[in-house]
């Protein structure tokens, strides 16, 4: 029994049919009470019961039962509703009329089937479905459908039919592309899925439309489609608007243990006219100062891979080390499925690098791999889903034959957001490990050990601080744990905030010490968020601070969430 009133008046309603119809109806009467116009305008009781009496009946035939009864009983300010529903009417058979003679695809796909509820909103979805399905498989021009539904009250059955109106079967005539000024027309013919004479499917166009916006060369994308000419094929042309191909770029960032970073960079995504990108970076910093250049070479050898091609000039500065570096590689990427990405590349880097006082040279040949899934919503903003990704790289000194070694890491995300929620919160979750294995720690040039410590790391300890310390210098370690705990909020459009707290450590050994305990660092933060992505200002405190080691606190500005 359920009541709810309407100015003065208040309805109950009774029926013998299942709690969750008796739900669904006390549901529907309530909104038409608030959003009807028509019952609003009702003052006196015996119009209204007559006027919800209807609406119940048409309530209870959406819903199969075609039999029902609705009794409305008036006592002073009170309607109670006596609801009979009679049997459930199912539906006893589905076709499709149409002069193609197309039968209907009954499987588990489709959300109308034979001995199911005659229930008004599957039938909706099901001509939807059928005007996709047949949309997909029998290239007509036009897909117009309706239903007819016939209802047989001596068996308490329905037929339901579904009428496709007549259209000539097409196919895609030629493909033309208007617009162009730099992108050559061969690059962006080959990145859609149409070719002439392929079986006319709407769909397809909007898919082409979308990867032509994938290629990240154009600004709009409008397809038109001509009338079927006498050989029955339908031409299609896509009108095109480039973007601006070239992009400078700036950033700057602040860490108190690392001091202020600035970054100046220059792209081409359109360098040989199909899709080609270089880019030019620097970067300068109290600690760090490097230029890189980056050359991508899109759907190298086959649509889902990617080569590049970079070289790197860098002087590092750091308590643990100073090292001069003059690398360059390559790398292959592979999309290997939707959320699956795989690289493998080749690298040689020459370093000079200076510990303690000594110097060491080194020529390192490298074979970095990959691979990585991601389910995030957004990698710069990640709200929900989760990314995991593993690399592997073994070395080998071209110029000593006896050092060799192998660096494998591991890391995990994952993020949870509770829209609802005041501040729409999300909770972010990150771990890591790594080992170096092969080779005794000393042996490692310093420059590729791990570190761990920092703005990208664990916040409120210096940069490369949590690990071995050597002659008061971070050594760096032959593997390292991290772990981090975030929960973020979000007020207004522009504003956030965040409390974290993470954890690490470097250790010396080639396996992670579980029973060395992780050092921990806390702290708050307030995010500013942009078009591309949130700025960060984090201020952390070491938990487990060490005498003469760690500051009261450590700052950070930077461009992007901290995981």
């Amino acid at each position: 029994m359920h009541a709810v009133s309407k100015d003065s008046y208040v309805f109950e309603i009774k029926t013998d049919g299942p709690k969750q119809l008796q739900k669904r109806l006390k549901e529907e009467l309530t909104k038409q009470r608030e959003n009807n116009r028509v019952l609003q305008q009702y003052t006196k009781i015996q119009k209204i019961s007559h006027y919800e009496s209807e609406i119940l009946r048409a309530l209870l035939r959406a819903e199969g039962y075609y039999g029902s009864s609705v009794r409305a009983l008036i006592e002073d300010d009170k309607i109670q509703y006596n609801i009979q529903t009679g049997e459930l009417y199912r539906i006893a058979n589905i076709s499709i009329e149409s002069t193609l003679d197309i039968p209907y695809p009954e499987n588990k796909t489709s959300p109308l089937v034979v001995g199911a509820p005659l229930n008004a909103q599957r039938v909706l979805d099901n001509e939807n479905f059928l005007r996709a399905y047949i949309a997909a498989n029998y290239c007509l021009f036009n897909v117009k459908l309706s239903y007819k539904v016939t209802i047989f009250h001596e068996t308490k059955t329905a037929s339901v039919v579904f009428l496709l109106q007549d259209s000539p079967v097409v196919k895609f005539g030629d493909i033309t592309f208007t617009g162009l000024q730099s992108i050559k027309e061969v690059y962006l013919r080959e990145r859609i899925a149409i070719k002439k004479g392929d079986c006319f499917i709407r769909s397809r166009i909007d898919e082409a439309r979308i990867s032509l916006f994938q290629t990240n060369l154009v600004a709009s994308v409008t397809a038109n489609t001509s009338q079927p000419d006498e050989q029955n094929l339908v031409n299609v042309s896509f009108s095109v608007q480039e973007r601006h191909h070239r992009t400078v770029s700036a950033g700057a960032g602040y860490k108190s243990d690392e001091g202020f970073g600035v970054s100046l960079g220059w792209e081409h995504r359109n360098l040989w006219h199909s899709a080609q990108k270089f880019t030019i970076d620097t970067y300068l910093a109290q600690n760090t100062q490097s230029i890189s250049g980056d050359l991508t070479l899109p759907h190298f050898a086959s649509p889902r891979q990617n080569l590049t091609l970079y070289s790197e000039l860098k002087h590092h500065e750091t308590d643990a080390f100073e090292s001069e570096q003059a690398s360059t590689g390559l790398v292959f990427e592979r999309q290997i499925k939707r959320n699956l990405k795989g690289t493998l590349g080749s690298e040689l880097e020459f370093s000079s690098i200076v510990e303690n006082d000594i110097e060491d040279t080194f020529a390192l040949l490298s074979f970095p791999m990959s691979l990585e899934y991601d389910k995030r919503d957004n990698p710069l903003d990640s709200r929900k889903g989760w990314v995991v990704a593993g690399n592997f790289r073994p070395y080998r000194d071209i110029s000593n034959s006896d050092t060799e070694f192998t660096k494998s890491t591991f890391a995990a995300s994952a993020f949870l957001s509770f829209n609802n929620f005041i501040w729409r919160p999300t909770f972010a979750l990150r771990g890591a490990t790594g080992t170096i294995s092969g080779i005794e720690r000393d042996d490692v040039p310093a420059n590729t050990r791990f570190y761990v410590g920092g703005g990208g790391s664990v916040r409120g300890y210096k940069f490369q601080s949590l690990g071995p310390i050597v002659d008061d210098k971070p050594a760096g370690g032959l593997s390292f744990s991290e772990v981090s705990m975030e929960a973020r909020v979000k007020w207004g459009d522009s504003w956030g905030g965040v409390i974290f707290l993470d954890g690490g450590f470097a250790y010396e050994n080639t396996v992670p010490q579980v029973e060395e305990d992780l050092l921990w660092g806390t702290g708050i933060g307030i995010r500013y968020y942009t078009s591309f992505a949130p700025i960060r200002f984090d201020i952390a405190v070491p938990l487990n601070k060490r005498k003469d080691i760690d500051d009261d606190f450590q700052l950070y500005i930077s461009i992007g969430q901290a995981f």
